[in-house]
């Protein structure tokens, strides 16, 4: 990517072939919605050391007003989040290469909804653009959401609370919903509480080969724990019956637990309350030995091998709550 002032009025650029230009007070736009959006306060600075910044898709633009400042050795960006959007930052050296984004880094909240971004300026080309996290739910829609293998959302079994929560129905049979998209490398956030003898889980990469999700798809326990004495492999957070988790932390039944899932590629880690409790390695040696000896997966062959599937969630039994379930695509490492 060349880019050259054009005097005072505004800047060009050439982008993989295809000319766009920047007028006075305007953003330089390409055709696949892609903004370049270069500060007049800090456009010599950012040209000469090669970075530009881009916010993507039109439907976010009023929410994207990426900010830049600091030195030729440090780059500070900055934004605003707003009440129906929530950004991260990625970085690029390549806008050739449609895979080449990458998460720049988890931001930092300042004041209010201000967030921002340090990075050290390693490269001699760096493109930044803000991204929405996909909201799985937002507290009125179900949209993202399907019954197991059904085309339909089981409004019977799960509904939305007058507080705007994702619940599951006291009394209901045992019942799975699951994403209406897949899913192979990502990062998924959420907010649950469990009443007491709750019971529940998240499999990631699930596909509709068996007759519930948890037999084609690793599952991200959720658990009422006072209520049970079980092995640490079924308790909240584990990679249920196989791998316990540890340094954790858990809310009183109840009350708000925060939990993060990451996969890429064959790595996979379990986060809860802002603690890593849970790491490993899918097709690891290690991994294949745990799912041998489980008479619970070992008879299902397609356990756990999927490169993508859905993101279900679990009814089994009593009350289970969910809340802010967003997720990021990650580009494979």
């Amino acid at each position: 990517m060349t880019i050259e002032i054009m005097g005072k009025n505004g800047i060009s650029a050439n982008w993989a072939g295809r000319p766009i230009h920047r007028a006075v007070n305007a953003p330089l736009r390409t055709t696949d919605g892609l903004v370049l959006t270069v500060l007049p306060p800090v456009i010599t600075k950012l040209l000469s050391i090669g970075v530009v910044l881009l916010t993507t898709s039109a439907s976010q633009l009023s929410a994207t007003e990426l900010r830049a400042a600091g030195s030729v050795t440090n780059l500070v960006l900055s934004w605003a989040q707003n009440s129906t959007n929530d950004f991260y930052l990625q970085v690029s050296t390549n806008l050739t290469v449609s895979a080449g984004w990458r998460i720049a880094t988890n931001p930092t909240l300042l004041v209010g909804n201000e967030y921002t971004v340090t990075v050290a300026m390693t490269e001699p080309q760096e493109l930044y653009r803000l991204k929405a996290w996909e909201i799985l739910f937002n507290g009125s829609s179900t949209a993202a959401f399907r019954g197991y293998r059904q085309t339909s959302f089981p409004s019977n079994y799960w509904g939305i609370s007058a507080n705007g929560e994702l619940k599951t129905v006291a009394g209901s049979p045992e019942c799975y919903i699951i994403t209406t998209n897949q899913y192979d490398d990502f990062e998924l956030v959420w907010e649950w509480k469990a009443g007491p003898g709750g019971n529940s889980g998240v499999m990631y990469r699930a596909t509709e080969s068996y007759d519930a999700p948890w037999k084609s798809g690793p599952e991200y326990q959720i658990f009422d724990d006072t209520s049970y004495s079980l092995p640490a492999e079924q308790t909240s957070a584990s990679v249920w019956g196989l791998i316990g988790p540890t340094n954790k932390v858990l809310m009183p039944t109840g009350q708000w637990n925060q939990s993060r899932l990451l996969v890429q590629n064959n790595h996979v880690e379990h986060w809860l309350n802002d603690r890593k409790v849970v790491e490993y390695e899918l097709n690891s040696p290690s991994f294949n030995a745990l799912v041998a000896s489980s008479a619970y997966f070992n008879p299902y062959t397609q356990f756990a091998k999927a490169s993508a599937g859905y993101i279900a969630f679990q009814l089994l039994t009593p009350e289970v709550w969910f809340r802010n379930i967003k997720v990021r695509r990650l580009a494979p490492e």
